[in-house]
């Protein structure tokens, strides 16, 4: 846990205050003067109140050069950035004559993966004990959008209580019954599968074409450890699958930081699906799937967090810590 030393902290909501505090000055004196100037909208409600947009007025305009800029070549891992300039405090942007080459480290690109992510998937599963990974942009959609494709129609998933909400909004997306077990007993788990095994698919009572159970390495608001030997044994005996989310385990846990499995002595081979994100322990963005090779091409192929969106740059600065970990 990194200390914040209290000089940086109060300065900081210093620095915060003060422009609250002037932008809230400048609203009196513009309300002050609309007041005294003609209203041509009487009767009329205000489309966007003061507050509304107090941040964008008062705040971003002052910094969206920062955060606005103009390109003029291929979003590549190199690209040209146009050199811009404002007369009237940022509210508008006029163009300038230079073109400055800058590094890319966040920019939308679908025109392919960089050697910087196969690099990253490489060390991640290497690092966690699985034959390959993908990695996503966000934690939340990793989960969200994987559980739709791995699973649907005529498929089960059987949840912990107290899953994530990233979780259950992917299981609710994915067309598939779901039931749910008691948070971390196993003993639950085991009643709940044994039941629907014998009922079967509601109304046909047909055999499940897919079961999967989804637990997490460390429960975030608890920080309760899984129960993973037992539930891993459950799922054998009765061939379920099992997802395991390690946001708040990989990294932190294990005497190489390896998640639950290491901690807990679970053969990686025994979890078909390891989900983990960048954003906790090493302290970047994103997040990973890690798997069998046919079940991270099938991803691959299939997943719209994969096919229609772009793997932010920085994630790959997790590339160093995971390695090192690997490796040494």
């Amino acid at each position: 846990m990194i200390t914040i030393p209290y000089l940086t902290a109060l300065t900081t909501y210093f620095s915060y205050g003060l422009l609250f505090a002037f932008g809230q000055f400048r609203d009196l004196f513009r309300k002050i003067f609309d007041w005294w100037s003609a209203n041509n909208l009487q009767g009329y409600a205000s489309i966007c109140l003061g507050l509304e947009d107090f941040y964008v007025r008062r705040l971003y305009l002052r910094i969206q050069y920062c955060f606005g800029r103009l390109i003029a070549s291929a979003p590549d891992a190199w690209f040209d950035v146009v050199e811009r300039y404002s007369n009237d405090n940022n509210k508008t942007l006029k163009r300038a004559t230079n073109i400055t080459r800058c590094l890319n480290l966040g920019s939308y690109n679908y025109l392919g993966t960089t050697v910087l992510h196969t690099d990253l998937e490489e060390c991640v599963a290497k690092f966690v004990g699985k034959s390959a990974a993908v990695v996503f942009g966000m934690g939340y959609v990793t989960n969200s959008t994987i559980l739709p494709v791995l699973i649907g129609k005529g498929g089960l998933i059987i949840s912990d209580s107290l899953n994530h909400n990233s979780i259950v909004k992917g299981a609710q997306g994915s067309g598939a019954t779901i039931r749910v077990f008691s948070h971390n007993t196993p003993p639950h788990l085991e009643e709940v599968l044994r039941e629907q095994i014998a009922e079967g698919q509601p109304r046909t009572h047909r055999p499940w074409k897919k079961i999967i159970v989804v637990v997490e390495g460390i429960y975030r608001m608890e920080g309760e450890l899984c129960k993973l030997p037992e539930i891993t044994a459950i799922c054998k005996k009765y061939k379920a699958y099992i997802y395991l989310d390690e946001a708040h385990s990989i990294g932190a846990v294990g005497k190489t930081g390896r998640g639950v499995c290491e901690l807990l002595g679970v053969d990686p081979a025994d979890v078909d699906v390891m989900m983990g994100t960048f954003t906790k322990s090493f302290g970047s963005c994103g997040g990973y799937i890690a798997g069998s090779k046919e079940l991270i091409q099938y991803l691959k192929y299939t997943c719209p967090a994969h096919l229609y969106a772009n793997i932010n740059l920085t994630t790959s600065c997790s590339t160093d810590y995971i390695c090192h970990r690997s490796y040494s």
